[in-house]
Order: structure tokens, then C-alpha cells, then sequence
């Protein structure tokens, strides 16, 4: 499988791969990494691939030209936006299997509740449950 990592600057997708090089080899076998530069002159690669696109409040712009280029071409394409630190860690949860990302501390799922909520009235639950359903 060929993994595409777009949006973000060369030097900082050349840290990226490195490390995400070093996570995936232990579980996940025939894979290669890519991260092309140039969005007009891009071509996607043979199947399988995955395409992850970064959003960075410092690479707004990078990110827009991708999206657009990807909407443009009917590619499909996984969004990690989140902070320097948990890039690798999302990347990991969106490409693993989830028998392999729970070895890697990264967060559970959370069970669905079983109960009767009309009865319960707890606040920190109902809480929980509203944003989880806001996320997704």
C-alpha cells in the first residue's frame, strides 16, 4: 500500500515520514510513503493507496490548494488536523486496524451505553454523550 502525506512544509513532512516510518514497519508490511510537492503536477498513485491531508494553522494555504486539487480529481482522502505532537498518533488510528492501535496507547473506543438514559439524569453523562455525537 502506497500512503500519501500532503499539506505540510518539506521539512516538516520529511519528520513526519521518518517517524512514521519507524511506527508502521512493525505492523504493517509493504508500504511506502509519499509526499509529493507539487499539487498541479501530482499524479495519484496505483491502487492501494491512502491519502492523508494535514491542516495546520501555519499551512492554510498548502492545505487549500490540496483539498481543492483532491475534490477536483474525485480522490478520496482522510484530513488529520491536529497539533505537531499527535500527528504520528493520529496517522497510526487512521491507518491501523484497531486491534493494532490499542497496543500503541493510543484512546479506546468507548463502549455504547446500554442503559436507560431517560432515567438517569447524570450530567457528566449526558455530556459525554452530546459530544461524542458531535464528533462523530
Amino acid at each position: 500500500m502506497q500512503i500519501v502525506l500532503l499539506g505540510l512544509s518539506q521539512p516538516r513532512m520529511q519528520e513526519l515520514t521518518t517517524v512514521l516510518a519507524q511506527a508502521l514497519a512493525p505492523v504493517l508490511t509493504g508500504f511506502s510513503l509519499l509526499t509529493p510537492d507539487k499539487a498541479e503536477e501530482w499524479k495519484p498513485p496505483p491502487l492501494p493507496y491512502r491519502i492523508m491531508l494535514f491542516s495546520s494553522k501555519h499551512q492554510e494555504n498548502c492545505t487549500a490548494v490540496w483539498r481543492h486539487t483532491l475534490i477536483l480529481r474525485g480522490l478520496p482522502f482522510q484530513v488529520i488536523q491536529t497539533s505537531d505532537a499527535a500527528w504520528v498518533k493520529q496517522c497510526l488510528q487512521a491507518l491501523l486496524p484497531l486491534e493494532s492501535v490499542k497496543g500503541m496507547r493510543c484512546q479506546d473506543v468507548p463502549a455504547r451505553w446500554q442503559g436507560a438514559c431517560e432515567t438517569c439524569s447524570d450530567p457528566d453523562c449526558e455530556r459525554r454523550l452530546f459530544s461524542g455525537l458531535l464528533q462523530g
